[in-house]
């Protein structure tokens, strides 16, 4: 892993979905799809920029835009860190509020999931749906109650872990980063995942993602080791 320049780290955007059906995804996880403005937020606890002991936290939009008015988001962020430098991957949404159960998978049955599954998620005939379709970043207006979702990693601690398979950059930010009401990190599951489909479909989710476990990161590049889909209706 290398030492990338403070200006390298500024121009990082976060990795694009391609344009692949999600059965063609390698032994992937999978994970529901945030509403919401999808955002790298860079944090340092020590060093020059850090003021009386006040984490230095920066988030920036897919255009690599700073975003304001999200002072007490970037103040959780802050004091979740458990690392001097990290660089994350996650949306601003207001999803979380009506997902508290989010890690809970329904037990309500719904006939034919499984078919749904494969005929609309992975092994369907239908061409796959552009992703800017399924995963638009949505500002989020700072006056309505919001939660930052961490859903992937880019550096720790001045190392970059872009090459760093997928499955580890997640048990990683499990280390690095605490949850709180307002910081919390995405929920992500392997297959078989009919159960999970029903409960996150309640929770108002509208696609998920297939995330190939063994991938790397390419920062403002298409992955075709990342599909999205819609998620079934009924």
């Amino acid at each position: 892993m290398s030492q990338p320049s403070q200006a390298n780290r500024a121009e990082w955007r976060p990795q694009r979905f391609g344009r692949v059906n999600g059965r063609k995804v390698i032994d992937p996880l999978i994970e529901p799809v945030w509403v919401g403005e999808r955002v790298l937020a860079h944090v340092e606890t020590s060093g020059p920029r850090v003021s009386d002991g006040r984490p230095f936290v920066v988030i920036l939009d897919d255009a690599g835009n700073t975003i304001e008015g999200f002072a007490d988001i970037a103040e959780a962020i802050g004091a979740a860190t458990r690392a001097s430098a990290l660089v994350i991957d996650g949306y601003l949404t207001d999803q979380v509020e009506h997902a508290v159960n989010l890690r809970t998978p329904s037990l309500v049955p719904i006939p034919t999931v499984s078919g749904l599954t494969r005929q609309m998620i992975v092994g369907g005939s239908r061409r796959p749906e552009a992703p800017s379709q399924l995963d638009r970043s949505i500002p989020v207006n700072p006056a309505t109650p919001t939660t930052f979702v961490a859903v992937d990693l880019l550096l720790v601690d001045d190392e970059e872990v872009l090459e760093v398979p997928l499955l580890e950059r997640k048990r990683l930010l499990e280390s690095v980063l605490e949850e709180s009401h307002l910081v919390r990190r995405g929920i992500y599951v392997r297959p078989p995942i009919d159960s999970w489909l029903m409960s996150w479909r309640s929770l108002g989710f509208g696609a998920i993602a297939f995330k190939a476990a063994n991938g790397h990161y390419r920062p403002g590049h298409d992955n075709d080791g990342w599909a999205i889909s819609r998620m079934p209706t009924r």
